[in-house]
């Protein structure tokens, strides 16, 4: 449980940067539309032209569903190095282009990727954690499937950034149906 609870921290960080970025985003949008006098199509061309750029590198921070989110919790069972620095990527470039179109007030939420990124955050945290955990301490320690830190990740982030922890846990509970969860998802 220890580490849940880092966990949790590390996703609320993660929440204040991105709800962050994403006011920094907005106001930056609207200083732009008043300084130049743009029409107001331009800016949300603009926030989907910088978040193409950043798919031309990660295209996994394109919504499909949420075939990304699957990918992650269907990983295998312990994460490797390569792995967890892709998904550490990949989480950052998905804060930086939904705050960027978020803000640049194309059509979209946060929901979907929130979920996404506390994914991505968790099995990183989950992979982590075990490997500094079982090179530290010699013999098999019990530490969690990087998977349940990505689930946890998932509900951290998404209570955090639209303000709906009773939502996430029950989701997330509902998703999993598994008792042993949710003292963790709390």
């Amino acid at each position: 449980l220890p580490l849940y609870l880092i966990l949790g921290m590390l996703c609320g960080v993660v929440s204040v940067v991105f709800t962050r970025l994403v006011a920094w985003f907005t106001k930056s949008f609207d200083f732009i539309k008043e300084k130049f006098g743009l029409p107001p199509v331009v800016c949300p061309a603009l926030g989907g032209l910088g978040a193409g750029i950043i798919a031309l590198r990660y295209p996994g921070i394109l919504y499909w569903g949420f075939t990304n989110v699957e990918e992650i919790l269907h990983t295998g069972k312990t994460a490797s190095a390569p792995g967890i620095w892709l998904l550490t990527q990949l989480a950052a470039a998905k804060v930086v282009a939904t705050a960027l179109c978020k803000g640049s007030g194309l059509v979209g939420g946060l929901y979907a990727p929130s979920l996404m990124i506390g994914a991505a955050v968790g099995a990183v945290f989950g992979g982590s954690a075990a490997e500094i955990i079982n090179s530290a301490i010699p013999g098999n320690v019990a530490v969690a499937e990087p998977q349940a830190y990505a689930l946890v990740g998932m509900a951290a982030t998404l209570a955090s950034v639209c303000s709906v922890p009773l939502t996430s846990v029950l989701l997330l509970f509902e998703l999993t149906r598994d008792y042993r969860i949710l003292l963790p998802l709390m």
